[in-house]
């Protein structure tokens, strides 16, 4: 080959390379430019990142980053792969390492953030897939940052119809998900086959979503469940179960402490917050000195602030307590119900009280009213009384409670002396507490009639007392006795 022939080659050759690299420095240029004003339009501000790669089959770019409606959005990498050039399709979209900061604060907020999904009415989507593999960062005050994996991907199924899946993986959550979403209507139908959430690493940031009732209420435990259900609109229906195990609460405040939690529960609605009849129980419950074992429950949420209890049962005071059926009302903080209560210790229920000036021993049985609201416990009209078969015994403490009504020279005067003063304990044949009689005087909260010997055997002499506890019994089962409660009157 020539000298000239050569030279002309190698200047063609050079010229071919300048002009290919002119046309991919131009694609490059014109696939940014259409990036950066597709973003725009979108409402995108602040926009970046960096075209690595452009060709009728692929376009790859990294670093990506912008806002969108003051939402950061972020990516490592996004390309569009293309299987047919001539197609309308842009191909299968894929997005890596992404990563959306998400506020809690935000989320608390009654307006939704905008939303990135199609609006609704388009016709479809220029894409044969869509995949995204990143993390969403869940940021709350007080809190360390929270990573969740989130995995989805998504296909045309139908005319107007995606199909797709969707995976969340984080310190003690787990989700995984599928549905469709109409881009014409704006429907999305989803199915929810398995959702796991270990409380304790989330508590914080539930909380600032759904404040306890008290800041220092510590929850702990294992939920788990599923759901399906549509969101058409602003309309959610949706129905699923939801489990509680390994529960706990602990308030320091309100001296509360829950050990053993569990639950299950089906809902019917879950943005009405109904269900079918479920279960609640505890193993403990610890509420100042006094302790409750075994509590269940079956219950019903009707309504986002209306529970129906069905049946209640637990273990107390020796004995067992059952609540006929009652509705709580959660955000009046009151609870209104019958007890029936079963083989009580009276020992360990006076064991509750404050120097009270008597001993005895025995099992009750009963049913008392109660109500319990923000002004403390308080009693309605209700009754206990000696458990048929079972004796029991008193010792009194109390210098002049029984001989006040009595003359001095009564053959009585000195049983009654030695009864009050805990020189003779009481054998009692007949026990009967009567709170908040019907037809006894305002300030008079209960009678007590005991009837009984002395278990001395020497001494043989019948004892009944009929004693009026006059001022809130209340005060006298849960602090001790104080100014405004008395006991007196009284009959051998």
């Amino acid at each position: 080959m020539s000298f000239l022939r050569r030279r002309l080659l190698v200047t063609f050759g050079v010229v071919l390379l300048a002009l290919l690299g002119v046309g991919l420095v131009g694609r490059i240029y014109l696939a940014g430019l259409a990036i950066s004003s597709a973003l725009k339009v979108a409402g995108a501000t602040d926009v970046r990142f960096q075209v690595t790669q452009v060709s009728f089959w692929r376009m790859a770019v990294k670093d990506v980053g912008f806002l969108l409606h003051v939402q950061p959005l972020a990516a490592g990498r996004v390309t569009l792969d293309r299987t047919h050039w001539w197609t309308p399709s842009l191909g299968t979209l894929r997005v890596e390492e992404a990563r959306v900061p998400v506020k809690m604060a935000a989320l608390a907020k009654e307006t939704p953030a905008a939303s990135a999904a199609p609006s609704r009415g388009t016709a479809s989507l220029p894409f044969d897939a869509i995949s995204i593999d990143g993390q969403l960062v869940i940021q709350a005050e007080g809190q360390p940052d929270q990573a969740l994996t989130l995995k989805l991907a998504a296909h045309p199924s139908t005319q107007g119809v995606w199909a797709g899946t969707a995976e969340v993986t984080a310190l003690g959550l787990g989700l995984r998900g599928e549905g469709s979403y109409d881009l014409r209507s704006g429907d999305l139908a989803f199915k929810i086959p398995e959702a796991t959430l270990d409380l304790q690493p989330w508590q914080g940031f539930l909380q600032q979503l759904a404040p306890a009732p008290a800041e220092d209420w510590i929850v702990e435990g294992k939920l788990s469940g599923n759901a399906e259900g549509r969101l058409a609109g602003d309309k959610l229906t949706a129905s699923g179960r939801v489990t509680l195990r390994e529960g706990r609460a602990v308030s320091a405040a309100k001296a509360i402490t829950a050990e053993g939690v569990e639950a299950d529960l089906e809902f019917t609605d879950f943005a009405a917050a109904t269900t079918k009849p479920g279960t609640l129980s505890i193993r403990e419950l610890r509420t100042g000195q006094l302790v409750l074992r075994d509590f269940a429950t079956t219950l019903a949420l009707e309504e986002t602030d209306r529970i129906a209890v069905g049946h209640a049962t637990l273990q107390a005071l020796g004995g067992s307590v059952t609540a006929e059926p009652f509705t709580l009302v959660p955000s009046r903080a009151e609870l209104e119900a019958v007890l029936l209560a079963d083989g009580i210790s009276i020992e360990e229920v006076m064991a509750l009280t404050e120097d009270l000036p008597a001993k005895a021993s025995g099992r009750v049985n009963g049913r008392v009213p109660v109500h319990l609201g923000a002004d403390g416990l308080r009693f309605g009209t209700g009754w206990l009384a000696l458990k048929p078969g079972v004796q029991a015994a008193i010792q009194f403490n109390a210098k002049g409670l029984l001989t006040g009504g009595a003359a001095p020279g009564t053959p009585s005067y000195a049983v009654l002396q030695k009864v009050e003063t805990g020189l003779l304990k009481l054998r009692v044949n007949e026990l009967r507490l009567d709170i908040r009689p019907p037809n006894a005087p305002a300030d008079r909260s209960a009678q007590l009639h005991v009837k009984g010997e002395p278990i001395d055997p020497e001494i043989k002499a019948p004892v009944i007392l009929d004693l009026n506890v006059n001022g809130p019994l209340e005060k006298l089962i849960n602090m001790g006795m104080d100014s405004r409660l008395s006991i007196g009157g009284t009959k051998p």
